[in-house]
């Protein structure tokens, strides 16, 4: 079986560093992405983080505060920052599930809290990429 810790904090990782293939590679053909409920396909979600990330100046982190697995399932909490242009800072806290199968991520969950997200966006002057989602 997987270490499916050390693959989903190596997705983090990568997401970070901003090695958006080789962090999308690790998912399933058919995966899944849920953002705070509303489920899209990995490409329309990387799509979405490909956009914040062209609005962020520097470097983004991703600190992981606790992570637990159980089988298949594995649950990490993050905190996360960056400046954004138009000095915008971002910050903000997740909570991810990862669900594995066959050592690919099938469902990713992400949760957040959604007014520092919208506030990052209005100062931005942007709407939130996501509300694009089918």
């Amino acid at each position: 079986m997987a270490d499916t810790k050390a693959l989903a904090l190596d997705y983090l990782r990568l997401l970070e560093k901003g090695d958006f293939d080789a962090a999308f590679g690790k998912f399933a053909a058919d995966g899944k992405v849920s953002v705070m409920g509303r489920t899209s396909s990995v490409g329309d979600f990387a799509k979405v983080v490909r956009e914040f990330r062209s609005l962020v100046v520097g470097d983004m982190t991703l600190k992981v505060t606790g992570a637990v697995a159980e089988g298949d399932k594995v649950a990490v909490e993050v905190t996360g920052g960056a400046n954004m242009q138009k000095g915008v800072r971002y910050d903000n806290e997740y909570h991810f599930l990862f669900e594995f199968k066959n050592g690919k991520i099938a469902h990713l969950k992400e949760y957040m809290d959604t007014a520092k997200a919208q506030a990052t966006w209005d100062a931005l002057g942007k709407a939130p990429p996501e509300r694009e989602w089918k």
